[in-house]
């Protein structure tokens, strides 16, 4: 009789597949952010206005410096370099990014009304992707380290 046990034990050999993709998707995300905020200017420009907007300090700092972040430590992601700080430094993005601009934009009644719109952020789903990889602790076998 072939169990869920059963199945889920042939599915672990194949464990470094999930976190390859999971490092690909996010990681890409973030570079090809940071990149077009980077050598974009209309980009750059958005990004600013966004940081204006949400009141961050400094903003045209602010905006080279994040989307610094967002190129460079993307791009260790997706290549499996120092995966847990990269997850903590694309994690502290995400949730300010959260915090400052989209949970402003949920238009909601209540607490059950607010929660699923919350939970369908994409910045969310990032977030929880980078701390699934971060609790893993490594990049996984298909990695520079």
């Amino acid at each position: 009789m072939f169990s869920i046990r059963t199945f889920l034990n042939e599915l672990q050999p194949w464990e470094w597949l999930g976190i390859l993709v999971a490092r690909l998707a996010v990681g890409l995300l973030f570079f090809l952010s940071g990149r077009g905020k980077l050598f974009v200017k209309a980009r750059r420009d958005q990004m600013r206005e966004t940081l204006l907007a949400a009141d961050i300090p400094f903003p045209n700092f602010n905006a080279v410096l994040v989307s610094t972040v967002e190129f460079v430590v993307g791009l260790l992601l997706v290549v499996g370099a120092l995966t847990p700080l990269a997850c903590v430094m694309l994690g502290c993005v995400m949730i300010v990014a959260i915090a400052t601009t989209t949970v402003r934009n949920i238009k909601a009644s209540g607490p059950t009304g607010w929660l699923p719109e919350f939970l369908y952020l994409p910045e969310v789903l990032y977030l929880v992707i980078l701390f699934w990889l971060f609790s893993r602790g490594q990049a996984g076998s298909v990695s520079i380290t």
